[in-house]
């Protein structure tokens, strides 16, 4: 009698390491430095507060973006052991008597493998889809652990092959000023009105602005200095306002479910350059989600001689 084996499938996540310098108590230490030694350690420090951190499982594909200078992809691994937490004898040794090297929490790696041709950032972005603002494409690298497709790891492993035009299509988000609308944004931030004062969501090396929610971006993540509200604040530039509203209401139960400590409330905010009648009516029910609308003053002053 034959025997048929059942097939489990098994769902391989991707994901972007970042890899920065850090000076700590006199010591500093190069982006590429670090990742030579965590390289050697086969293993990768993380934080308890490391976005994406409880979703790193054994299989999954990483792939290293050393920041600056150099801005390229560098390496690659897989997970050898899922996100743990270090006992006392792992956080000395894997520490080597450095402050900034000890964690609390890590992942293992295996398969390790250093590009002898790392690939430059700049000229995969267009061709990743993670990135939606190309202008701005550093800030979907600021730090910590991100989640990506397998369309877009398989892009920046390979690289561009010759002959391929650097940008085929131009997304939404880079017309005009609406492209310059979440820069703005972020080199103001004090000056700006939320009806509320809101205090940029920090974590790792994430500031806050384009914060990893599993394989998305959060425009800003925030908390409410005055209710001790986290905040998601995302920006329409030319999405459709239903598509808007259902990556707000995404976010927030993301955020709910993992940052969110027992009882603290999640809002979002909509920021709109005008609000369409199914705007109004996509958010008139929703009390966690409110809309606010910017316009842009351009202005002429005389000289004077």
């Amino acid at each position: 009698m034959g025997m048929s084996a059942n097939k489990v499938a098994i769902l391989m996540n991707f994901w972007i390491f970042v890899v920065t310098a850090h000076s700590v108590d006199g010591e500093t230490w190069t982006a590429d430095q670090v990742l030579q030694q965590r390289t050697q350690d086969k293993f990768w420090g993380l934080g308890e507060r490391t976005p994406n951190r409880r979703s790193i499982q054994k299989g999954d594909r990483v792939v290293f973006y050393v920041g600056l200078p150099r801005k390229v992809f560098a390496a690659s691994a897989t997970i050898l052991k899922a996100s743990f937490q270090l006992a006392e004898e792992e956080k000395e040794r894997l520490s080597h008597g450095s402050k900034f090297f000890r964690a609390d929490y890590g992942v293992l790696l295996e398969n390790m493998q250093m590009w002898e041709q790392p690939r430059p950032a700049e000229e995969l972005v267009p061709k990743l889809s993670f990135v939606e603002n190309k202008e701005f494409w550093f800030t979907y690298l600021q730090g910590g652990v991100r989640q990506i497709s397998e369309q877009d790891c398989r892009i920046i492993c390979e690289g561009l092959k010759p002959g391929t035009p650097a940008a085929e299509v131009q997304s939404e988000s880079e017309f005009a000023l609406e492209s310059h609308l979440e820069e703005f944004m972020d080199v103001n931030w004090n000056n700006i009105d939320f009806g509320s004062t809101l205090a940029r969501y920090k974590a790792d090396d994430q500031s806050g602005r384009q914060f990893p929610a599993g394989p998305w971006s959060i425009d800003f993540l925030c908390i409410d200095k005055g209710t001790g509200d986290l905040v998601v604040i995302e920006l329409k530039r030319g999405k459709s306002s239903d598509s808007t509203v259902g990556q707000v209401l995404r976010y927030i139960s993301w955020v709910k479910e993992n940052i969110a400590s027992p009882g603290q409330k999640v809002r979002g905010i909509i920021v709109a350059k005008e609000v369409d009648d199914a705007l109004r009516y996509a958010v008139k029910a929703l009390e966690i989600v409110d809309v606010l609308t910017y316009k842009v003053d351009f202005k002429l002053f005389p000289f004077n001689r």
